[in-house]
């Protein structure tokens, strides 16, 4: 399976900012923007491939009550959010590492509730 452009960046998230747990690896594209499920109060970095950097990024902490967050790596920036039209498509970061691409969001006026789908793919090198 070639890897193409692909990078692949390391996640840990913190309740008080102090003690880190790994979260998954988030594998995009240059540039691309990755959502992930947002309760948790902070997040933090680093990218592991093209190459590793050895730095995590400063702690992000969340400023809202969304499900989700959409993290920008290379301004190591986080923003809460409501998933609209614009954020189909884009990577989205599951626990333990699985990321799929959000094919479809939708929820309640209140924000009472919420649904949405992944995509996931695979292939076999050989």
């Amino acid at each position: 399976m070639s890897l193409g452009n692909e990078e692949c960046w390391a996640v840990e998230t913190s309740k008080d900012g102090e003690r880190w747990r790994f979260f998954g690896k988030a594998w995009k594209s240059p540039g691309e923007l990755v959502l992930m499920h947002a309760p948790v109060r902070y997040l933090r970095f680093r990218q592991l491939l093209p190459a590793e950097e050895p730095e995590w990024c400063e702690p992000l902490e969340t400023e809202g009550d969304t499900p989700m967050c959409i993290i920008s790596m290379e301004e190591q920036a986080r923003e809460d959010v409501w998933p609209g039209e614009e954020h189909h498509g884009l990577p989205m970061l599951l626990p333990g590492g699985e990321i799929g691409r959000l094919r479809r969001f939708e929820h309640a006026d209140d924000g009472s509730s919420w649904s949405y789908v992944l995509e996931f793919r695979g292939a076999r090198e050989g």
